[in-house]
Formats: structure tokens, C-alpha cells, sequence
């Protein structure tokens, strides 16, 4: 997988289990995350002490990578720029109260055009399977691009490699008529997955993080933290600490992640993540995704080093505190970031679209309709249930919207030709 290192390469290395010892161990992180520590070993009396990650010992590295991507593209449209707005307006009325609608016309892959745009300056909005693609009215570029794409996180993890993703943009965009002049990363979210054991407490990363940002929020479900934000929603970098196993419980991807994690049971899993926007992007020079791929150590260094680290309670001054093992960990994914530099992933390579989640909720729904008929018998119900959606459904329709769906989920599907217009 391209961004992504899996467990089976980690380091592993043990923690110091007992909740209530000094965290002050003078054994150094690994790889390139030594450069991270300035500490020295003889502290002054510890201050007040606070409980640690239970089972600490036991922390697994998962994953780490790139889960959003966006990039602004400078494209100049051909002398049809005109005909082809109208046509977009066309196809944005058309979608109002709609969830969209699928395109399959001559000379461009299918895609979703929907009614919504993406303010204050695109008009028009297109999704591909890989990626959502916002327009403006623009006929140039100048100062901002007059694309903007939004890759998605499947598509980041199972396709195509960066370098081939913005390939694939630049084909879309010259079927539709347009010449890609360059592009710019204008977003980069990088992250890192582990298994705690016990989870993160909101008390624990309150009290022992240390850094330049001072804003922070949280989202809790009764006592137990399920996301922790330090920094402004639009600042330049953003932290967002969160529970990634119930996340993906809720969105239906739970086998798609196990799968990428290597593990059975999501549970514990917890995600480090920056969002890292244009400001910090521009100061790294990281302006196209060749950049991108040769500074995103640098960008996890700043972010795990410089920008904010979760410190143990061992001394009144913070800069002088000792770098906690478990965020030692997190600083060494360094390396991680470090090693996928060129990797190219095998384009033939299929995407796992789990059915799993979607069965469930049928089968949830079938125990109703059982009831309703009287025929408490698994095989026998679902046959009358299924006839009566055959019957219920115009085919012609189902056909269309399953094909959309295909979309919806990053599912290439192949084009089946309904107007004769060129785009």
C-alpha cells in the first residue's frame, strides 16, 4: 500500500507498564525521532502525577499515512468553455432535489453531477470515483486554481499511487476539454493508527500534552473521549486525536480498515492526525505531489516534535518534561514516512468493497417482514421478501441507481453510452 506501513514492518519496542514510575526512561525513540529529543535525563522533582495509559506495554503501531488529499489545479478551458458551462448549468438544475445524477456520455468516464457547489468559489460539483472535482466559472487561472480536488481516503489507500492519481485528473479533465497549466496541494491530513489497550482518557492527553497551540476541544460520549482537537477547525495545522475503531463501526467500513490494519476486532484503535493546510504547506515548499512526497517526514517531524508532544508530569517546566514512550512512538512513524518515498502501487491491485455491513441491515429488516407474513422460516421468508421487491422496483431504475452507488463507493464502472453528446 503506498502511503500506508503496516504492522508487520514496525518496530516494536516495550513500555514501561507501571502506571505510577517516572516516565522519565532515558532509553531513546527509534530511527529519526531521536533528533526530536532535547530532554535532559536528571529532572527536578516530579509534580503532581497523573494516571497513564493502562496496559501501556502493549501498544501497537498499525498504519500510518495520508487519509485526505486536496489539490487546487490551474487549468485553462478551450474555446467550448462557454457551450460547456451551459451545459453544466443544465445538469446542475437538473440535479436539484436529487442526491445527484449519473453522467455516461461519449468521450469521459461516468461520474455524479450534483446540484451543490462548494463555496465561495466553485460552481459546479463532479464526482469520479476517486475523487470529488469542484469548478469554477473561470475560463483561466490566475492568482487560485479553478479546480479543486478532494481525493478519497479509499482511493488513497487502494488505487492508484499519488503521482497517478493526479494523472488520472488530468486525463478527466482533458476529456471534459481543459489543459491542466499545474497544480498545487492546497491540504495533507498525515496520520498514524495504534491500539491502546483501555483508550485514551480525556484527562490524560489535557494534562500531558505540550505545545505551541493553545485551543483545544473535545467530543465525549457520557465519560469516555471519543475525539480530543488542539488547534483552530481552520487553522494551519490542526490535531485531531480521536477513536478510529468506533468511527468505522458507524460509517460500515469496520472490514476495509481491519483489513488494512491486519487485525481482528477494531476496538481500541485510536488515530493521530494532522490536517495540515496551505500556510505550513508553503513554508515546506511543497507545492505538487512530487514535493509532497519528498517532505512528508519533515511535515510528521514538525508536527510530533515541534507543533505538539505529550509530555510526562516530571518537572514545573514544560520545555524540560520527558517525551511520554507512547508519543515516542508516534514521533518514530518518522521512519515510516520516510521509506515510501517513489513507492508505486500495482494499478491491477482490487479494491476489498465489503457487503457485510449492507447484509446486516437487510437481515435486521427481514425480521420485521417475517412477522408481518407469519413465515418464520429464514429461506422461505426471504424469497417472498425478494419477490416483492421484484416487483416493487422498476428495473430500468434500480439499474441506474446501482450504478451510481458503484460511484458513490470509489466502484469504477464501465460506460454505457445514453446521450450522443461528446461530454
Amino acid at each position: 500500500m503506498k502511503d500506508g506501513v503496516n504492522k508487520n514492518q514496525k518496530q516494536n519496542k516495550t513500555i514501561d507498564n507501571k502506571e505510577h514510575a517516572r516516565c522519565g526512561d532515558s532509553r531513546a525513540a527509534s530511527g529519526r525521532a531521536n533528533a526530536c529529543e532535547h530532554e535532559e535525563e536528571n529532572m527536578a522533582e516530579s509534580v503532581t502525577r497523573h494516571v497513564l495509559i493502562s496496559d501501556s506495554e502493549n501498544i501497537e503501531y498499525l498504519i500510518c499515512g495520508i487519509d485526505t488529499l486536496d489539490v487546487g489545479f490551474y487549468v485553462e478551458w478551450g474555446e467550448e468553455w462557454k457551450e460547456l458551462k451551459e451545459k453544466f448549468d443544465d445538469r446542475k438544475e437538473l440535479a436539484k432535489k436529487t442526491d445527484g445524477n449519473l453522467i455516461d456520455v461519449a468521450g469521459i468516464r461516468p461520474h455524479i453531477f450534483y446540484a451543490s457547489g462548494k463555496a465561495p468559489n466553485y460552481r459546479y460539483h463532479i464526482k469520479f470515483p476517486e475523487y470529488h472535482c469542484f469548478i469554477s466559472i473561470a475560463q483561466f487561472a490566475s492568482h487560485s486554481p479553478n479546480i479543486y480536488i478532494s481525493f478519497t481516503s479509499e482511493a488513497l489507500h487502494w488505487e492508484l499511487s499519488d503521482k497517478e492519481l493526479i494523472e488520472l485528473v488530468e486525463q478527466d479533465i482533458k476529456s471534459l476539454g481543459g489543459i491542466i497549466v499545474k497544480h498545487k496541494i492546497s491540504r495533507c491530513d498525515l496520520y498514524a493508527d495504534f491500539r491502546i489497550p483501555g483508550g485514551l482518557s480525556f484527562e490524560f492527553v489535557k494534562s500531558h500534552m505540550v505545545g505551541k497551540a493553545k485551543d483545544t476541544s473535545h467530543f465525549m460520549n457520557g465519560k469516555i473521549l471519543e475525539t480530543f482537537y488542539v488547534g483552530a477547525k481552520n487553522s494551519p495545522i490542526q490535531l485531531r486525536i480521536y477513536d478510529k475503531g468506533k468511527e468505522i463501526k458507524k460509517k460500515g467500513t469496520e472490514e476495509r480498515w481491519l483489513l488494512l490494519w491486519f487485525i481482528d476486532d477494531p476496538q481500541d484503535v485510536w488515530r493521530i492526525e494532522f490536517q495540515i493546510r496551505r500556510p505550513i504547506l508553503k513554508q515546506y515548499c511543497i507545492n505538487t505531489i512530487d514535493d509532497l512526497r519528498n517532505a512528508k517526514a519533515d511535515l510528521w517531524k514538525y508536527a510530533t516534535c515541534e507543533w505538539l508532544s505529550l509530555r510526562c508530569l516530571d518537572n514545573e517546566n514544560q520545555a524540560r518534561r520527558t517525551i511520554h514512550e507512547f508519543w515516542k512512538k508516534v514521533q518514530s512513524c518518522i521512519q515510516f514516512f520516510g521509506l515510501v518515498k517513489g513507492a508505486v502501487r500495482n494499478n491491477e491491485k482490487n479494491k476489498i468493497i465489503s457487503i457485510r455491513w449492507y447484509v446486516s441491515r437487510i437481515s435486521s429488516f427481514l425480521i420485521p417482514c417475517a412477522a408481518i407474513l407469519r413465515d418464520y422460516d429464514l429461506e422461505s421468508c426471504s424469497i417472498k421478501v425478494f419477490d416483492r421487491i421484484v416487483l416493487f422496483d422498476d428495473p430500468e431504475k434500480f439499474k441506474e441507481k446501482a450504478r451510481k452507488k458503484s460511484i458513490e463507493l470509489g466502484i469504477p464502472i464501465e460506460s454505457k453510452i445514453k446521450e450522443t453528446e461528446p461530454k
